[in-house]
Formats: C-alpha cells, sequence, structure tokens
C-alpha cells in the first residue's frame, strides 16, 4: 500500500513545489490533485508547455502524480448537462495522461428529487463507460467514489457493472456511517473486486482505519489511501506529518 496526499483542504495552500517538498520529507508516496482548488496547477486550462513543466518536476522527485481529483458528476437527468460532465472527464483524461497520472476520481453524486433511481444509475455506468472508451488508449483509469447518495456501496459498484469496462473502477470513501457494530466489512468487502483508490478522512476520528489497513494488507492491496482532512488547518504541514506518522505505524503493524 502506499499513501497519498489529496491536496483538498490541507494541501490547499501549496504551490506544486511546497507539495513535493512537504510529501518528500515526511514519508508520502504520491499526491492527488483536487482540480480547481489551490495553485498546484493541474488544471485543464494549463498549457502543454506547463503540462510538460508538471511531468518534469514529479519525474525529479520521490513522489508521483496519484490521481486527479474531479468534479464531474452523472446524475442529472438533462443529457445534455450529463455530456458536459463526460466531456470535461475526457478532458482531465488527457491530462491526467500529459502529467504521467493513472487515474482520475468522478462522482456519481446524486438522485434527483423525483427521478428513478435505477435510469439514474443507468446514466452514470453508462457515462462511466464513455469516459473509459476514451481513457482506453492512454492506460487512465476512471473512478467513480463513494460519495454523496451513492456512498452506498450497492448503487456505486452497479453503475461501475454497468460501465463494463477495465478503466474503471471504485474510490472506497470512509464514512463513519458505515460502521455497524465495530465493522465496515458489508460496506468495503462487496466493493474490493473494483477497488484502484481509498480516501481516508480525520485519522483520528472513530472510523476504524487500523482494521480498515489490516483488511487491504490482508489481501494484497497495493494502490494508495489519500489523506483528505475535511477542514482546513492553520497548521497543515504538522497534520500531515502526524497523519503520516499513524499511516505508517497501522501498516508496519498490521
Amino acid at each position: 500500500m502506499k499513501l497519498c496526499l489529496l491536496t483538498y483542504n490541507l494541501g490547499k495552500d501549496m504551490s506544486l513545489d511546497e507539495l513535493i517538498r512537504v510529501t518528500e520529507a515526511y514519508g508520502y508516496d504520491g499526491i492527488e490533485f483536487r482540480a480547481g482548488v489551490g495553485p498546484h496547477g493541474v488544471e485543464l486550462d494549463a498549457t502543454p508547455e506547463q503540462r510538460a513543466e508538471i511531468k518534469a518536476k514529479l519525474d525529479a522527485s520521490r513522489v508521483e502524480a496519484a490521481g486527479i481529483g474531479t468534479s464531474c458528476r452523472f446524475e442529472d437527468l438533462d443529457p445534455a448537462v450529463r455530456q458536459k460532465h463526460i466531456d470535461d472527464a475526457k478532458a482531465y483524461i488527457d491530462l491526467a495522461a500529459s502529467i504521467g497520472c493513472p487515474r482520475i476520481r468522478v462522482f456519481g453524486n446524486a438522485f434527483p428529487e423525483g427521478s428513478d433511481k435505477d435510469e439514474v444509475i443507468e446514466n452514470v455506468g453508462n457515462a462511466l463507460r464513455e469516459i473509459a472508451e476514451h481513457a482506453e488508449p492512454s492506460g487512465v483509469d476512471v473512478n467513480l467514489e463513494l460519495h454523496g447518495h451513492f456512498s452506498y456501496w450497492e448503487y456505486t459498484v452497479r453503475a461501475v457493472e454497468i460501465a463494463d469496462h477495465v478503466r474503471v473502477g471504485i474510490v472506497y470513501n470512509c464514512n463513519t456511517s458505515e460502521i455497524k457494530y465495530g465493522s465496515i466489512g458489508q460496506f468495503l468487502e462487496p466493493c474490493m473486486p473494483y477497488l484502484r483508490h481509498v480516501h481516508m478522512h480525520e485519522l483520528e476520528n472513530i472510523y476504524p482505519y487500523k482494521m480498515m489497513i489490516s483488511w487491504l494488507k490482508s489481501i494484497g492491496y497495493t494502490g494508495y489511501c489519500s489523506v483528505e482532512s475535511d477542514t482546513p488547518s492553520t497548521d497543515a504541514e504538522r497534520i500531515i506529518q502526524i497523519y503520516s506518522i499513524l499511516y505508517h505505524e497501522w501498516v508496519n503493524n498490521a
């Protein structure tokens, strides 16, 4: 398993150079760039020259681009709105490929009021397939996060199964609402065949991270676990350091 810093909140004020310095210093393996947040520069409007510079800086460092977190979402009942998000996701695929990044994150997100759930899930799955077909030549994955109404694993898994494409996977999002009788097994286990990435939140909260990491290690998971704080910090670098210490302690003792 590898540790990743998601730039949302904890890294939101850091430039690419600062992100590389901090992640290298505290034992992180990668950076997940949250598009539209912060001065890191990994954005759709980056020029070819800027993309080449980003890639060169990452290639020269000990960390890699682990992912790009987008706001693309596919629940809208208007096909034109969905298509706009699909087209944006394709552009993020191209951005990822240009900087040597192997995956992007998207949302299914929510069920609009009065909508048919099966129809929305099918729309999300079809959107994922279209994006994945675009991504196939570059080998970039499009991963659906358990987020919003799609935090319930069954909706996310069904959408991924409808997509039915090797480039489509799941970002498992660690929500405290998933804890039942002290365990997260009933939520995590159904996602395992499609698991490509994990989003952790405040590591000091009640979520059983130690249990999850032990489970992931036992099944041979080799992907990333991202640290994603839900709130900004006035001492972000210290929190980034502490979270790395906690994570590596749990992994080493799993």
